[in-house]
């Protein structure tokens, strides 16, 4: 094993390292100031117990997504069912109008772009190089039917996005939704459309899609199977100039 020496080395290396990280946390120049509003949000977070399920920065429970940048994600139709009615494993919390103003104005602002980075974001989604963006920029030259485009509307509208990654399953464990044809029938797509899968963590669409929805998301995912091959290339084509920039990367915290 270690020599008596050389523990007592790696110790005082552990320890300094501890004091550089202290150091550059409590040094770092991002201080965040929220609106009145949104300190009613942050008060109601911690009041309800959010952070026994979600993390913020990458700080807190697991059981939930991290919430740095729900903002992105979650249209206001959506925020404003999970805290009224919940969804799968989040109970319902009967949030008045107020209060989820409230929730809202803090989690928009913990997702300014000079706070909040809960996650490594490959290319700029401004510039369309992000591979969410560089995906959506191949669907939409790839020229789709009217029904397909539809479909696929559909689905980058709503919450999809969050679980759902193109071309491979997601940290979530939700599958690539460009081979869900080659899995299953229609009519059992068109049931998780309408109810579902909250067995697997999946909750019904909302707000609810109707039969013509459904059968539009349905064309979607026939037509994103046929031209996996073409969109993958293209979608690779579009990131390829992408690049980060390792010097501005919050390597001691999430902002």
């Amino acid at each position: 094993m270690f020599h008596p020496s050389s523990k007592k080395l790696l110790l005082s290396v552990l320890v300094a390292c501890f004091v550089v990280q202290t150091g550059l946390v409590y040094s770092d120049g991002v201080d965040l100031v929220l609106s009145e509003q949104a300190v009613e949000g942050r008060i109601l977070f911690h009041e309800n117990s959010c952070q026994v399920c979600h993390q913020l920065w990458g700080q807190g429970g697991f059981l939930g997504p991290d919430l740095t940048n729900a903002s992105s994600r979650v249209d206001e139709t959506r925020l404003a069912s999970l805290l009224t009615v919940g969804s799968g494993q989040m109970p319902s919390f009967s949030f008045s109008d107020e209060q989820i103003a409230a929730m809202r104005a803090f989690l928009s602002e913990l997702d300014e772009s000079d706070v909040g980075r809960g996650q490594l974001r490959l290319g700029n989604p401004a510039d369309g190089t992000s591979p969410q963006a560089a995906f959506e920029t191949a669907v939409a030259g790839a020229s789709p039917p009217s029904d397909v485009a539809a479909g696929f509307e559909t689905l980058t509208s709503g919450i999809c996005s969050a679980c759902h990654f193109p071309f491979q399953v997601s940290p979530m464990l939700a599958p690539d939704l460009s081979l869900v044809v080659d899995r299953v029938t229609d009519e059992d797509i068109d049931a998780v459309l309408t109810t579902g899968r909250p067995e697997k963590g999946m909750p019904p669409p909302f707000p609810a899609l109707d039969a013509t929805a459904r059968t539009q998301v349905i064309a979607y995912f026939k037509w994103l199977n046929e031209n996996r091959a073409v969109l993958i290339s293209e979608s690779a084509r579009i990131q390829a100039g992408r690049s980060v920039d390792w010097s501005k990367l919050p390597w001691w915290e999430f902002r």
